[in-house]
């Protein structure tokens, strides 16, 4: 493979591991939410802490049948 074609596949790899940390974090905050909620944590307590807006936290308790 030509340096051109190492440095694109580098890239590539960096942005599919930075994508994929983000999607983790996502997925954990989300986890959080749910498990506050379940616990009857107020919305806006939970928007407090997490810095995700109310709306957010209701639509995601929706979806997730928590709400």
């Amino acid at each position: 493979m030509c340096d051109y074609g190492r440095g694109l596949a580098r890239k590539y790899a960096e942005k599919g591991r930075a994508e994929g940390m983000e999607k983790g974090i996502q997925q954990e905050r989300n986890s959080n939410i749910l498990g506050m909620l379940r616990e009857k944590i107020p919305m806006e307590t939970i928007a407090c802490i997490t810095k995700v807006s109310v709306e957010q936290i209701r639509e995601l308790g929706k979806l997730n049948g928590v709400l």
